[in-house]
């Protein structure tokens, strides 16, 4: 019997069914939104990322490059083969342009460590066949080092080839990783250096990008020039061009702006402007853009990588120019 008091309630089919309509599209509106926000998210993760490659790779390489030629009186024999272009010769930067791939960058100056690692002296000077150097401090010297020993004239640099003890800086010919001493023996300037010539580190650096070893994410390199293998410096950077502004009348103004200067016109480069471009670590779906035209490599194909890119050159004035 029917309580009046208390009719049977409920929903009815229909009632369900809109319901749950209704239900369905507030949850695909509520996935869809996260999804948007979360690819979103990640875009901007990633481009944020190629943002701070980009940074990091210019406060390295604008240090280095403001840097060279620092300390070098003149030019330093290196071995055959380390420079392109066939030099054996570099005082401040050698270059290799190139118009359908990265550029690259060979940078030398005298490093002086810091503030209680000061360059030292040798007081007995450094005859033309000797292959030791006795210098009044060892200490921030280690094997494998590239050291400068010069004057007011003339520079030379050595591989360190045994630990550093009791004064004594080792430079001997043979052995495994010695390429410097083997290629400047007898030691320039001949019969050597005289009393109190100045010993301190040599920073022989090269920037290079490496987009064989892994050619989707292409790598900025650093290589200290000492047969050790290069190490990454910057993930997905994926070109470098770099031009050259020169001084060509000596009034220390930039007159002429070229990709790959000469080695009669390195001494007149005042300045150098470093083109880089970053892409995003992976694709992204439904994305279309392109690897910029920098200097004079025309752009890329059309690809889904997001990028990042200094388009106009980031000037740096070299303050030691030749």
């Amino acid at each position: 019997m029917k309580n009046g008091r208390f009719p049977e309630a409920g929903f009815t089919l229909i009632e369900v069914m809109v319901a749950m309509i209704i239900l369905g599209i507030v949850a695909t509106a509520a996935y869809a939104t996260f999804q948007f926000q979360h690819a979103s998210f990640t875009v901007q993760n990633r481009v944020a990322e190629a943002q701070q490659n980009l940074r990091s790779t210019l406060e390295i390489m604008s240090r280095d490059i403001r840097m060279a030629g620092y300390g070098i009186p003149a030019a330093v024999p290196v071995p055959i083969g380390l420079l392109p272009g066939g030099d054996n010769t570099i005082r401040n930067i050698r270059t290799l342009n190139r118009t359908t791939g990265a550029d690259e960058i060979y940078i030398l100056y005298m490093y002086d460590m810091d503030s209680s690692l000061p360059p030292t002296d040798a007081p007995g000077g450094m005859g033309g066949y000797a292959n030791t150097l006795i210098v009044d401090n060892v200490a921030g010297f280690w094997q494998g080092d590239l050291v400068l020993v010069r004057d007011d004239l003339n520079a030379s640099m050595f591989e360190v080839t045994q630990p550093p003890s009791a004064g004594t800086l080792d430079f001997a010919v043979g052995g495994s990783t010695n390429l410097y001493n083997n290629s400047l023996w007898p030691h320039t300037p001949f019969p050597g250096y005289g009393a109190n010539v100045t010993v301190s580190k040599a920073r022989f650096v090269r920037y290079f990008i490496d987009d064989v070893t892994d050619p989707l994410h292409p790598t900025l390199m650093f290589d200290r020039m000492t047969g050790v293998l290069p190490q990454p410096l910057a993930d997905d950077i994926e070109d470098m061009q770099i031009q050259y502004g020169l001084d060509t009348d000596g009034d220390y103004v930039v007159d002429n702006v070229v990709n790959s200067p000469t080695a009669a016109q390195i001494p007149q480069v005042k300045q150098v402007r470093l083109f880089l471009s970053a892409r995003t670590r992976m694709v992204e779906k439904g994305w279309q853009d392109a690897r910029p035209a920098l200097a004079d490599r025309a752009a890329g194909p059309t690809d889904s990588y997001r990028r990042r890119a200094i388009q106009n050159g980031i000037v740096i004035d070299l303050r030691n120019p030749g």
